[in-house]
């Protein structure tokens, strides 16, 4: 998102560079096209093919099989997209090669692989899980509050388990152990629900006809009580976790980080070489050399740059930005 606004910003300035298409790209910047640019792209210098897996594991990943202009937060396999302009013809290839059944072609579309529904079902369901697990061992979520919410959702997935699980729970003193066994037990009960919709689902899936993720099949499927410990979770970790003032602080300062990394690096390289000011080529000195496309259209210019500044760890971008910014300075090898 941070990347994404940095282009929104500077629209008037760095649009005429590029396509309609192109530009929604970068206006839009998604995590789920950057994933299939990673594994596919091949790099300055870099052998082909990236990461070489199989088209069927690329298949897997692809949430929203579309393109850029094509979103439609109405369906759920458009909500976002897929693939980035760059990779289109990969994509196209990782299309045809696992027979996943076109929608449109112009903008393209695809029906989801069968993969993708269980790939999202493991996404939902960590989500759901883990996050209010961390906030129970960083004393953002009380532990008897925590306990309870798993109890209550394992209680509503299967009855039967419940006297089981509170008897397992009193020979366990750790209370982060504790936690940690009741979220295994909510995660194997929700994956063996996943399964269950799954197989009970497959032929729509198969043909392209579903229309719900998992997750929310077993919300509406199950037990009310389901739903409603779910949805309280869910509620929790927006309100207490997602909107928890260290969360917000990292969050606003990283829109910062990633403006400054980008207005120094972006400008420079949409420049012709030999127009470009010497402080301009020795910004882009810093950049590997593998993420340099200088043989390419400015759009593949800046997607290198985006590949750069994406892969960059939190601490490793803190520290450029402190750098070229003279907060910091100093010889480092």
């Amino acid at each position: 998102d941070a990347i994404a606004s940095y282009f929104d910003r500077h629209e008037t300035d760095l649009k005429q560079y590029f396509t309609e298409a192109e530009w929604a790209d970068l206006i839009n910047f998604e995590g789920n096209a950057n994933a299939i640019r990673i594994l596919t792209q091949q790099q300055n210098g870099k052998s082909e093919g990236g990461l070489r897996l199989t088209y069927s594991t690329l298949a897997a990943i692809a949430k929203y099989p579309c393109e850029s202009i094509a979103k439609d937060k109405t369906q759920l396999h458009r909500k976002k997209f897929g693939f980035f302009q760059a990779q289109k013809e990969a994509f196209r290839t990782i299309a045809e090669k696992t027979n996943m059944i076109l929608e449109q072609d112009s903008p393209i579309i695809y029906k989801r692989h069968p993969f993708v529904w269980l790939v999202e079902a493991a996404d939902d369901i960590c989500y759901s899980i883990i996050d209010v697990e961390d906030s129970q061992r960083l004393g953002i979520i009380d532990h008897d509050k925590c306990r309870k919410l798993f109890l209550n959702l394992v209680e509503s997935l299967d009855p039967s388990q419940i006297d089981k699980t509170k008897n397992t729970l009193k020979s366990i003193s750790d209370k982060n152990d504790r936690i940690a066994y009741l979220r295994a037990k909510s995660i194997n009960l929700l994956t063996q629900k996943s399964v269950e919709v799954y197989q009970n689902n497959f032929d729509q899936i198969v043909k392209g006809e579903f229309k719900t993720a998992l997750l929310d099949v077993i919300k509406n499927e199950t037990e009310q009580v389901t739903k409603r410990v779910l949805d309280e979770i869910q509620r929790f970790s927006i309100e207490n976790i997602y909107n928890h003032r260290s969360v917000l602080e990292i969050e606003n300062a990283g829109y910062n980080v990633m403006s400054e990394l980008l207005s120094q690096f972006i400008p420079p390289i949409l420049k012709d070489e030999k127009e470009r000011k010497t402080f301009e080529k020795k910004a882009l000195r810093l950049v590997p050399t593998q993420f340099l496309y200088e043989k390419g259209t400015k759009y593949q210019k800046v997607m290198g740059i985006l590949d750069y500044v994406s892969g960059m760890t939190d601490n490793y971008a803190t520290e450029l930005y402190r750098r070229i910014k003279g907060i910091e300075i100093g010889m480092t090898i």
